[in-house]
């Protein structure tokens, strides 16, 4: 029996990485979801940014990187959630 690839979803405040269809009927690739109420589009692209465009040391993105290590992006699952009480820092070093 074939898995069943689902759209990603986040829950409020959370940013994910994983397998699925980025619109329902559409191909399955390495989708990004990020949840109201914190997380949004920006945080999304931070995330796909990292990675399926910045090149390592190798010429490589971080995808390309584990394909070539031999790993499966078919079973990447990444979450991340927003810290629940933020102070933000001000002036404060990188």
């Amino acid at each position: 029996m074939a898995k069943r690839i689902h759209t990603l979803t986040a829950k409020p405040g959370q940013l994910r990485a994983g397998w699925g269809r980025p619109e329902p009927g559409e191909t399955p690739d390495l989708c990004y979801a990020w949840g109201a109420a914190g997380a949004d589009k920006t945080d999304g692209r931070v995330l796909s940014s990292a990675f399926e465009f910045e090149k390592n040391c190798f010429g490589r993105t971080l995808r390309e990187e584990l394909e070539y290590r031999g790993y499966d992006v078919t079973t990447l699952k990444f979450s991340i959630e927003q810290k629940t009480d933020v102070t933000p820092a001000t002036n404060a070093p990188l």
